[in-house]
């Protein structure tokens, strides 16, 4: 019995260790925002942590997404803007990364669980014809979207630097939306 008693816990942790099995990575959108919230104990500085850490998000996937374009679509238009995106993007990522670092802010590294759902049923699509529209569609409402939390983050915020970056990063996701949705209005024209 007295050896049954000793042996019990053991296994007991065995059984536990086991079950645990490996450790799920985490989303590093998640690990960002919990950080974050530990961090900034005035909620102004909190808020403004968190729209720096979605922008970096967003810019993942619209890299990701004008990748996505120039492999998979077949129209030149798309293909160019697609081009044009992703070295626009890749640009607001590295100025707000900085940022980030400059402010201590944690940021993700990869797009939202919703936008890489997103991607992926893009990627799905057989249809070129299809993908074209569907990719310019959301194209459109991403940067109104974007456009939208910059313009309310700018009035919002007391940070003079996150101010001055928001100001000089405005015009170019307002160009970006301008060429998506011409491109949008020509894609759906096409049949």
């Amino acid at each position: 019995m007295k050896r049954i008693i000793r042996i019990l816990p053991l296994f007991i942790a065995g059984v536990v260790a086991f079950s645990c099995g490996p450790k799920k990575v985490e989303n590093t959108n998640e690990v960002a925002e919990e950080a974050n919230e530990e961090k900034f104990e005035d909620r102004k500085d909190e808020k403004d942590a968190e729209f720096v850490a979605e922008t970096v998000a967003s810019n993942y996937a619209e890299i990701a997404l004008a990748i996505l374009a120039k492999e998979k679509s077949n129209n030149p238009q798309v293909k160019e803007v697609a081009q044009e995106l992703e070295a626009g993007h890749n640009k607001i990522l590295g100025e707000i990364q900085s940022f980030a670092s400059a402010k201590v802010i944690t940021v993700p590294t990869e797009a939202r669980d919703a936008e890489q759902k997103t991607i992926e049923n893009l990627r799905e699509e057989k249809d070129v014809k299809e993908f074209n529209k569907k990719w310019s569609k959301e194209l459109v409402d991403k940067h109104e979207k974007s456009i939208k939390e910059f313009e309310a983050r700018l009035e919002k915020t007391q940070d003079a630097d996150l101010k001055i970056w928001i100001e000089q990063t405005l015009p170019h996701l307002r160009e970006h939306l301008d060429k998506v949705k011409a491109l949008e209005s020509n894609v759906t024209a096409s049949r």
